[in-house]
C-alpha cells in the first residue's frame, strides 16, 4: 500500500494544497517551522484519530479557523484504490470518510493505512511509559490479526463496567468476597485471552527483531518480552485476583489485566532501559519498527508506509546507513523529513531506485525532483 495523493486544508502550519506523492522514497526539506512535521501529522490524524503531539485536535487547527480536513487516496493490493477522509472540529466533532460513504470508527480507515513513525523521540518506546509501548503492540496486532478490534473493545468495557462496580462498593466493602464481583469472571477471560494474543504476537516478532537489530547494532544484545500485567495463567490469575481485590476497592480501579502489560527490551538480563544510551534505545526502537514491518509483509503480504521526521537524526553515519539499507530492503513507501536539502552527491541517495525531492516554503510543499528505475 501507499499514498498516492494527501489534500489538507486548515492544518497548522500548512496551506491548503493536494500532494502529490511516489511509492517510493519521498524526501521533503525545508526550514523549522514552514510545515514538514505538519504534514506527517497529518496523515498520522487520519490513520489514529489523533496527533502524534496531542490528543486534542485544537493545536493541530489553524488559529483562524474551527475545522481541519484530510483526505487521502490510497493504492491498495491488486491497484485498488481508496480514498480515506477525516474532519476535526474544534467542538471535538469528528467525521470520518471512506470512498465518499460515512464510517463509525478510525480503525475503519486505519485498516488501508499500516502506518510506522519514526520521530525525533522514538527512544522513548524504550524509556517511555508502559502505554507506549502497549499502544505499539496492538498497532501490529491490529493489522495481523483484524479480529483483535473487537476482542480489545469488548476487553476495555468489561473493564470498564468492573471499575464502576469497584467504585460503587466503597471501602467498606474493601475486605469482602471478590468471588461476589459479578464481572470477576467475565474480565478474568478476556484479559487472559488478550495478554496471550499480545504475548504470541510478541514471541512471532522477536526473531525478526533480533535478526533486524543483529544488521543495524550488532554490539547490541537484546530480546523482547511481555509482562502480562500481573495475569498470566488462570490458576495463577484467580489468586492474583483474589489477592488485589482489596486494593482494587480501595482505589475503585483494577489494578491487575493486559492494560498494565507491557513489552519489554531485556539486555544481558535487565531492563534495556537501565542499560543502553539513548542513541542505542533509538537503534532498539528503529529495530522492533523495522522488524514489525517486514512481518506485516509477510503475515499478510501487506508493506507499511513509514513516516520519518528529522531523517538521520541521532544516529551516527556507520548505523545509519544500515538503518536506511534495512527500510528500503522492506520496498515500502517512506515520507522522510529534514531541514537540509538533498545532496545528490552523496552515495546513500544511489540506493534510491524510486525517490521524489519536495521542498517546503511558508507551508507550501512543491515537487522538486524526481528519479526512477525508468528515468
Amino acid at each position: 500500500m501507499y499514498l498516492n495523493s494527501i489534500f489538507v486544508r486548515n492544518i497548522r502550519n500548512l496551506v491548503e494544497q493536494d500532494i502529490f506523492l511516489g511509492p517510493g522514497f519521498n524526501y521533503i526539506y525545508g526550514a523549522n517551522g514552514a510545515g514538514k512535521t505538519a504534514l506527517l501529522e497529518a496523515v498520522y490524524l487520519l490513520a489514529r484519530g489523533r496527533s502524534f503531539r496531542s490528543h486534542r485536535a485544537t493545536p493541530v487547527i489553524c488559529r483562524e479557523h474551527n475545522e481541519l480536513i484530510v483526505r487521502v487516496s490510497v493504492q491498495g493490493i491488486n491497484q485498488s484504490t481508496d480514498q480515506l477522509g477525516i474532519s476535526k472540529s474544534r467542538n471535538g466533532v469528528t467525521l470520518l470518510r471512506h470512498n465518499g460513504e460515512s464510517v463509525r470508527r478510525t480503525s475503519e480507515l486505519a485498516k488501508f493505512i499500516p502506518l510506522h513513525t519514526l520521530l525525533p523521540d522514538a527512544a522513548e518506546l524504550v524509556y517511555g511509559a508502559p502505554m507506549i509501548r502497549r499502544t505499539f503492540v496492538d498497532w501490529g496486532l491490529f493489522h495481523v490479526k483484524p479480529s483483535f478490534v473487537d476482542l480489545s473493545r469488548g476487553y476495555r468495557r468489561v473493564l470498564a463496567q468492573r471499575n464502576a462496580y469497584l467504585k460503587a462498593l466503597g471501602d467498606e466493602r474493601a475486605y469482602s468476597d471478590y468471588q461476589n464481583d459479578p464481572w470477576y469472571e467475565q474480565y478474568q477471560n478476556k484479559a487472559l485471552e488478550i495478554s496471550t494474543v499480545r504475548d504470541e504476537y510478541l514471541r512471532e516478532l522477536g526473531p525478526y527483531f533480533e535478526a533486524t537489530l543483529k544488521s543495524l547494532a550488532p554490539e547490541l544484545d537484546v530480546i523482547l518480552g511481555y509482562d502480562w500485567g500481573g495475569l498470566v495463567s488462570l490458576s495463577q490469575a484467580t489468586k492474583k485476583m483474589s489477592e488485589s481485590w482489596s486494593r482494587d476497592v480501595k482505589l475503585g480501579s483494577t489494578q491487575r489485566g493486559p492494560h498494565r502489560g507491557d513489552l519489554s527490551f531485556i539486555s544481558k538480563g535487565e531492563p534495556a532501559c537501565d542499560e543502553v544510551s539513548r542513541g542505542q534505545a533509538k537503534l532498539i526502537a528503529s529495530a522492533v519498527v523495522l522488524a514489525q514491518a517486514k512481518h506485516l509483509i509477510e503475515t499478510v503480504d501487506t508493506k507499511s508506509i513509514f513516516l520519518i521526521d528529522d531523517f538521520g537524526a541521532e544516529l551516527d553515519q556507520a548505523h545509519w546507513r544500515k538503518f536506511l539499507e534495512t527500510l528500503l530492503d522492506l520496498g515500502c513507501q517512506v515520507i522522510a523529513t529534514s531541514t537540509e536539502p538533498l545532496d545528490e552527491s552523496q552515495e546513500w541517495v544511489k540506493l534510491l531506485a524510486d525517490l521524489q525531492v519536495f521542498h517546503v516554503e511558508h507551508g507550501r510543499i512543491s515537487a522538486v525532483s524526481s528519479t526512477n528505475e525508468s528515468s
